[in-house]
């Protein structure tokens, strides 16, 4: 697999410390990822204050990085609990380490501050397996262009996106809870009669007006014929059934598991371990890629590396096949 491009990464990480709440990171790497050019200089891009251990330290830290995690290296976690305590001492809010090794150490050193692991997407285990989201992954999510083909004016589009797709109901549906007749009664109590009609249309029919996002549906072949496993993991309702051969390159996938059917949404962490338990994967091995960023950090929670995708289907493939 190819290493993620530097930008790529740093935004993900950028994403975490915003969730984390914090801006300021010691950063430990190899040499290349704590010097100007690298991934020092593609985090402070994105407003983060960067620091990295003086330069005389610099060639140890990085030796570090590059050798398996060992259990017994006490000395190391003494010099490196001494090189990192006055960083947080003056506010440093996490620790950013691109080995599985240096990550160990800095648990390890029982500082008061998290410490965040990542290689290219977050681990040193090679990836297998590639499980993919459905709506804007596979499919672009657009609710109100799908409302829009089934009447005749953007106000009434508003009207029935919201009724639809904009309710409780369809997220119960998702978990199995209710079924499309439900989804369809209540939408039409909150929308005149006079579109009961598109209601109907957009509840039962609305999969038939999905785009596939360009490039998706070639990806999925070749990282199939790249030798990955392919999986989906969605919410999604009983409908499923009726479109599930519209998926992009259908015949790849090597499972898939949805809500419905379990009675489990993401980003309940039981959903993404269905999908472990019943296909046998190594959930360090596979990679989650979902547009909503609650759902990744779900895959996150159970040890899967995870992706939050905006439809750059080239950086992705960059990312996973050079």
């Amino acid at each position: 697999m190819a290493s993620l491009p530097l930008d790529y990464m740093a935004d993900i990480l950028r994403v975490d410390l915003r969730h984390m709440g914090c801006s300021r990171i010691i950063l430990l790497g190899g040499e290349e990822s704590m010097t100007s050019g690298g991934l020092r200089t593609a985090l402070a891009k994105w407003g983060l204050q960067v620091f990295v251990p003086p330069e005389a330290e610099r060639a140890w830290i990085a030796s570090l990085a590059a050798t398996p995690p060992d259990d017994s290296a006490t000395a190391d976690v003494d010099r490196l609990r001494a090189l990192l305590a006055d960083g947080v001492e003056h506010g440093v809010e996490a620790i950013v380490a691109t080995s599985d090794r240096l990550a160990a150490l800095v648990n390890a050193c029982e500082l008061s501050v998290p410490t965040l692991a990542y290689d290219s997407w977050g681990s040193a285990v090679r990836l297998r397996n590639v499980v993919f989201d459905m709506g804007g992954v596979l499919f672009r999510w657009d609710p109100l262009a799908m409302a829009r083909r089934v009447c005749d004016s953007d106000d009434d589009a508003q009207l029935l996106s919201q009724a639809v797709f904009g309710s409780s109901e369809w997220v119960w549906q998702d978990a199995g809870a209710v079924d499309e007749k439900t989804v369809a009664w209540t939408a039409k109590m909150r929308v005149p009669r006079r579109l009961h009609a598109s209601v109907d249309k957009l509840v039962y029919h609305w999969h038939d007006h999905r785009v596939h996002i360009p490039g998706m549906e070639e990806l999925i072949r070749d990282l199939k014929d790249a030798g990955f496993g392919i999986y989906l993991l969605s919410n999604a309702g009983e409908s499923f059934a009726r479109y599930e051969a519209q998926l992009p390159a259908r015949e790849c996938f090597d499972g898939t598991v949805v809500s419905c059917y379990e009675h489990l949404v993401k980003p309940d962490e039981r959903l993404y371990r269905i999908l472990l338990e019943r296909f046998g994967l190594e959930a360090g091995e596979c990679l989650f890629i979902d547009d909503t960023l609650r759902n990744v950090y779900g895959a996150r929670r159970v040890g899967m590396r995870a992706h939050h995708f905006s439809e750059d289907v080239d950086a992705l493939r960059a990312a996973l096949l050079g």
